[in-house]
């Protein structure tokens, strides 16, 4: 292992430190939010609950697990970057499975859910995978990259998050009214 990846990856070591630990806590509030809202979340019709919400608990998992691996000792950067690569991937999968798209265009969301809930969340993983890439063939600033996609998810979490829980809030009222 080379003497500058290792230089290179201490000076990442807080970062990643708080990504991770942002991560965690982020997937334990969603728990939490969603465990005050089990009738909404449950329902038969609530696919489309479970499509956007279950995605924002791969976003925060995705920050905890690949901080993680970046903070494993000894692990190269061509480690790191086929784990991001793997994990792009599959996550690249599960949203195209969890058929986000789909739902927006059925319900005829705005544009700016488009944004929030398919377009970033994609650029973000699509930036990870690129960066994953840039680790296996060493590149410096593929770091840099995979930093922003992180930070990407978190912000793309914590918005989306709010955003369901605005709109779990006004179904539990329609419902109790």
């Amino acid at each position: 292992m080379s003497e500058t990846w290792l230089l290179q990856l201490e000076a990442w070591h807080e970062f990643y430190l708080l990504i991770g630990s942002a991560g965690l806590t982020l997937t334990g509030l969603l728990f939490v939010v969603v465990s005050l809202a089990p009738r909404v979340v449950a329902e038969q019709h609530a696919s489309g609950v479970r499509a956007f919400a279950s995605p924002n608990a791969v976003y925060f998992t995705t920050a905890l697990v690949a901080s993680a691996v970046a903070l494993f000792p000894g692990l190269s950067a061509k480690g790191i970057g086929i784990f991001f690569c793997f994990g792009s991937i599959a996550v690249l999968g599960y949203l195209a499975h969890a058929k986000i798209h789909q739902q927006w265009r059925q319900n005829q969301y705005s544009l700016l859910d488009w944004f929030w809930y398919v377009g970033l969340p994609v650029a973000a993983y699509v930036l990870l995978l690129a960066s994953g890439i840039g680790l296996m063939l060493q590149v410096t600033l593929s770091m840099h990259g995979a930093g922003v996609a992180f930070i990407l998810l978190l912000v793309i979490g914590i918005r989306n998050a709010w955003d369901i829980i605005i709109w779990v809030i006004q179904k539990e009222r329609n419902n109790g009214s």
